[in-house]
């Protein structure tokens, strides 16, 4: 039987939420889903007022914080957790990560959401590829929605091609890369934003740190190699880089797969 290679974690429907998140996420992803309520949100320095049906995710990388608008609030919340080389896809194909989007389709995104939660928690024939496919179609129709911006056609997968072939040692020229895409640089790095969630350069770290915790989990290449194949020169600013964006080193991350 086959399986996707995405881990479900956990997944929640809290309808009186007050949790306060201020935190960097490590070794896993989540999507996050409010129904109803006000929620301040802040990715890094960018902060977001979210009022109604707004989606959202939180990943290795950005300090993300949320919570109620008002103090002593509530909001109606729904969210799931994952890790899982699939995310790598998602990340290649522009549909992960999700900046803060208001909720396409109206009601039915709050079934839709329930369904993925329900299926994660089945311990069941086909029920983690059913999830997996549950929540691909949310996060293909959050793209859709995404794609009616006036940005050209195609870049996004121009630009996040480009960055993922770029040696770390080799300064990436933003500006030329926004006149090829008729763009100015600062709309780039906002179209960006606005697409994936997070800048041109915070993408390119954190898809090679996804890719590391991959190698280090799956196999046994030597980290000197694994930083080289990703494009790092020195690997002991790999090191750095990894744990900055993991909380742990590149070697405690791969003897992690031992407990």
């Amino acid at each position: 039987m086959p399986r996707p290679d995405i881990t479900f974690i956990t997944g929640q429907f809290v309808p009186h939420c007050c949790h306060d998140i201020d935190k960097h996420f490590t070794d896993y992803q989540t999507i996050q889903y409010m129904d109803q309520g006000e929620v301040s949100l802040r990715v890094d320095q960018r902060a977001y007022a979210l009022k109604g049906r707004w989606f959202w995710s939180a990943y290795p990388g950005p300090q993300i914080a949320f919570r109620a608008a008002e103090k002593g609030g509530s909001w109606v919340h729904r969210y799931i957790a994952f890790r899982g080389a699939m995310v790598s896809r998602w990340m290649e194909d522009g549909l992960f990560p999700v900046p803060p989007q208001a909720a396409p389709g109206g009601r039915s995104a709050a079934a839709r959401f329930d369904e993925v939660i329900r299926l994660s928690r089945l311990q069941e024939p086909w029920s983690a590829v059913k999830a997996a496919n549950a929540l691909e179609a949310i996060l293909i129709g959050l793209a859709e929605a995404r794609a009616t911006t006036t940005a050209p056609a195609g870049w996004v997968t121009a630009v996040t091609d480009e960055l993922a072939i770029t040696a770390d040692d080799v300064p990436i020229d933003y500006e030329a890369m926004s006149q090829r895409f008729g763009m100015s640089l600062r709309s780039l790095r906002r179209n960006f934003r606005g697409r994936l969630g997070t800048s041109p350069h915070q993408y390119r770290i954190a898809r090679r740190v996804q890719q590391a915790r991959e190698m280090l989990l799956k196999t046994d290449t030597p980290i000197k190699e694994i930083a080289r194949s990703l494009g790092y020169g020195d690997v002991f600013y790999f090191g750095r880089q990894f744990k900055r964006q993991t909380g742990v080193s590149p070697a405690a991350f791969r003897r992690s797969r031992e407990g």
